[in-house]
């Protein structure tokens, strides 16, 4: 009985790559002409299917992807997590969960696990992919050790970053829109009227705050509001950051701004805590916004303005991509927009 050939009997016979193959078949540019004549021709004469293709590497894949995050509690990426597990369940997948811990503490902490030992893990368990949340790859410096695991990891599996691209690494990356949140709700404060606004959390150390910050100083500068003016008061990104910052704005023998911009829903709440402990009310005596919403302030009394960055969608377009990759093809990444929700605070 004549065998059914597979992508892999395809590329052997064409000498090319899997890869290859697949972007013949998908019409990817990609591929030079010379190269597309040779494959299609080995297509055309042996009758090959494309359909075939997914039938047999799902026969050979462990049905598990890695996730890897620095902090499970953290709204942000359970939200995330939440959704990527439902989708992979949707595709026949299951995930296996690593929490480095290592978020909003120090580098070499006993209670922080090293990202670079977690990749030798992956690789070491042979799952199909991984997922990276955050982490080390978020910092303006990422230590060496973790770029050596992560250029094993890439080399040893389909990687997907949820968050920053590095220049020269070959992973599929899904950047959040960090300038237009920004400057969509620092607008926003503008409509309202407040154009004294300072800026709290975050952290000098991470590459995403150095995005936000600018991107507020430029929109500041944009309505004609000098930017070297407004206070910033980087703390890092946890409710206890946001009282911290209010505080040493309180105390920093500044006017009171008319808003506080937080890095986030719970810098924000954080903040208002602080504000209402000195006797300050929200929105009446200063405004509060937010650049990401997490889930559950729209029950914090103020609801927090903030803005949405679709987390839901995100953890869903990864999976879509992980299994774009496990078919050999190129992932087609659509950036999704943020939007606006209008709460109490501002």
């Amino acid at each position: 009985m004549k065998k059914n050939l597979t992508i892999k009997d395809i590329a052997e016979l064409a000498n090319v790559s899997i890869a290859t193959v697949s972007r013949v078949l998908n019409n990817n540019s990609w591929v030079s002409d010379k190269t597309r004549t040779k494959v299609q021709k080995v297509i055309d004469e042996h009758h090959f299917s494309p359909n075939l293709m997914a039938r047999s590497m799902i026969s050979r894949k462990s049905m598990t992807l890695a996730v890897v995050v620095s902090d499970i509690t953290n709204p942000y990426f359970a939200t995330l997590v939440e959704q990527i597990e439902k989708a992979c369940l949707q595709a026949g997948y299951k995930i296996i969960l690593f929490d480095t811990q290592s978020a909003n503490k120090r580098a070499g902490s006993a209670q922080v696990i090293a990202e670079d030992q977690i990749f030798n893990t992956i690789i070491d368990s042979q799952l199909d992919g991984v997922i990276i949340l955050g982490g080390n790859i978020d910092y303006l410096k990422v230590p060496e050790s973790y770029l050596q695991g992560l250029k094993k990891l890439i080399a040893s599996l389909p990687v997907i970053v949820v968050g920053r691209k590095l220049a020269r690494y070959d992973y599929t990356c899904l950047e959040r829109d960090q300038v237009n949140c920004v400057a969509m709700i620092t607008r926003h404060l503008l409509e309202k009227g407040y154009r004294d606004i300072a800026f709290v959390g975050g952290s000098s150390h991470v590459y995403m705050t150095g995005q936000r910050v600018a991107t507020f100083l430029q929109t500041l500068k944009a309505a004609g509001i000098d930017e070297h003016a407004a206070a910033i008061f980087e703390t890092n990104f946890y409710p206890e950051h946001g009282y911290d910052a209010a505080v040493k704005l309180l105390k920093s023998g500044r006017p009171l701004p008319q808003a506080i911009l937080a890095i986030n829903d719970r810098v924000a709440m954080g903040a208002i805590r602080a504000l209402k402990d000195n006797g300050l009310t929200v929105p009446e005596d200063i405004a509060v916004a937010s650049c990401e919403y997490f889930p559950g302030s729209e029950y914090f009394i103020p609801r927090i303005t903030t803005i949405d960055h679709k987390n839901n969608e995100i953890g869903q377009q990864v999976i879509r991509q992980m299994m774009t990759i496990l078919q050999d093809m190129l992932p087609d990444v659509s950036p999704i927009t943020p939007q606006l929700i209008a709460g109490e605070s501002a």
